[in-house]
């Protein structure tokens, strides 16, 4: 799997999510996008993503894209955040 296109939207945050600082939309072998992965910096500089996910009636979140192969999990983790980084320079 190859990573071929990445695509930071940082905006300033406000609401509930302060933490949230942008959202992330991969490209994967030019064949499949995906959007909605969130990028969120925590107070002590440490940055986490999390993935697309729905609210179910029961108000409980529940992903809608779950990378299965560890290694997999960390090449998408970070690319996105290498970029990331130099966006938000």
């Amino acid at each position: 799997m190859e990573i071929t296109a990445i695509k930071i939207f940082p905006f300033e945050p406000g609401g509930l999510q302060k933490n949230l600082k942008a959202y992330a939309e991969i490209t994967v072998d030019d064949a499949l996008i995906l959007k909605g992965i969130k990028i969120f910096e925590k107070e002590n500089g440490g940055i986490f993503i999390t993935y697309p996910a729905i609210q179910g009636k029961d108000q409980t979140f529940h992903d809608i894209v779950i990378p299965t192969n560890p290694n997999i999990k960390k090449q998408i983790r970070d690319a996105i955040v290498e970029v990331y980084k130099k966006t938000r320079k």
